[in-house]
């Protein structure tokens, strides 16, 4: 009887065990999640008080964001701008470009207007710049890709100190990452870069 009291308790006990390992594994996980919990709860809490302190509604200030620039409301958030605070409005209007507008909580007026523009600011650049390459991007490409055979990443027009350039981000065959620079108007490279490492390699004009 003693023999099968022992075969019992044993298997009761190592139950005991796994089952307090399960709930120290969930403990664990848990406090692994808090920190971005915790960093959510801040940020409800600062909208809150915002919102406190904000005399007109969100939907009053959207309806005179969008008679300041007719379009498609993106995003609206409640920010503090030096003491002040506004709604802030990311619109995309009907020509297409991005537009913030900050408008008063307190007052509903509108207190900025200004283009959320970087990427298209990017696209006028690289326009303006094909404008002056004399040879095209997939000539420039087949050349960085026989001076660093591999994948090309990307590729983009850039001016370098009055010279325009492709740069043609190359994941090379021996695994490293290169930036070959072909001039756009005579089609030679004049750079070769270790992106790794930024060790740069400059090209004979003769090659």
């Amino acid at each position: 009887m003693k023999l099968k009291l022992k075969k019992v308790i044993i298997p009761a006990l190592a139950a005991t065990i796994v089952a307090g390992g399960g709930f120290s594994i969930a403990n664990a996980a848990n406090l692994q999640d808090k920190p971005a919990q915790a960093q959510e709860a801040n940020e409800d809490q600062s909208q809150a008080n915002l919102v406190k302190q904000a005399k007109i509604s969100e939907e009053a200030a959207t309806k005179t964001a969008l008679e300041k620039v007719p379009g498609t409301v993106n995003e609206v958030e409640l920010e503090d701008e030096d003491g002040t605070i506004v709604y802030g409005f990311e619109i995309v209007s009907k020509d297409g470009s991005q537009q913030e507008v900050k408008i008063d909580a307190q007052t509903g007026k509108v207190v900025k207007v200004e283009a959320d523009n970087v990427e298209e600011n990017d696209a006028q650049d690289q326009a303006q710049l094909a404008k002056q390459a004399k040879i095209t991007e997939e000539a420039a490409t087949k050349t960085a890709l026989e001076k660093v055979p591999g994948t090309v990443h990307a590729v983009e027009l850039e001016d370098e100190n009055g010279t325009i350039v492709y740069d043609v981000e190359i994941n090379s065959t021996d695994g490293s990452k290169q930036s070959v620079k072909v001039d756009a108007q005579t089609g030679k490279v004049v750079k070769v870069e270790l992106e790794d490492d930024k060790n740069e390699v400059e090209e004979n004009d003769q090659e």
